[in-house]
């Protein structure tokens, strides 16, 4: 084979492994927008805790106040520590209201997540392990509950600010 023949073939052959991977690259980023339009986007499991639903409630998550408004965060969790300004001014505002109550439910090292209990305003003694049965599937989770352990709402994570905003104004009216 001549010379200029294996250089065309070579040439070609570097074409089209450049215009494939050319392709899925631009498959790959297209591919949320083109899912999306088609209703194809993958299923998101449904919460662990929805409204209406029904727990069994440890006497001391209502002992003080009608509602009681449980935390699970964890010190190491890097999205408990990017939320937490907007965790600290919501528990801030649970407490003032002393309708609700605000518990922490530690999922890593008790000391560790005390120390970060008590930067959101949270004392000591409202730092508790998960009870039985309690599914926490991602931190930060807030659950809203009332004496009879009924749900009024449930939100895992709380990243984006459209979601602090809802989570903060669902939370000022149920505890008002």
């Amino acid at each position: 084979m001549s010379a200029d023949r294996l250089v065309n073939r070579l040439s070609v052959t570097a074409s089209i492994v450049l215009a494939v991977a050319l392709c899925a690259s631009v498959g790959i980023v297209a591919w949320p927008r083109v899912a999306s339009a088609l209703g194809l986007e993958p299923a998101r499991p449904a919460p662990a805790y929805a409204a209406g639903d029904r727990i069994d409630v440890p006497a001391a998550w209502y002992q003080n106040a009608p509602r009681t408004l449980v935390l699970f965060a964890r010190a190491a969790c890097g999205a408990c520590q990017t939320a937490q300004p907007f965790l600290k001014e919501l528990v801030g505002g649970v407490i003032e209201s002393g309708d609700a109550v605000v518990l922490v439910g530690h999922a890593g090292s008790r000391e560790e997540d005390a120390v970060f209990a008590k930067s959101l305003g949270v004392n000591d003694a409202a730092i508790m392990s998960a009870p039985a049965g309690i599914r926490v599937r991602v931190t930060p989770t807030l659950v809203l509950v009332d004496k009879s352990g009924t749900i009024l709402n449930a939100w895992e994570g709380v990243g984006a600010p459209d979601k602090q905003k809802l989570i903060a104004a669902a939370t000022a009216a149920a505890v008002k």
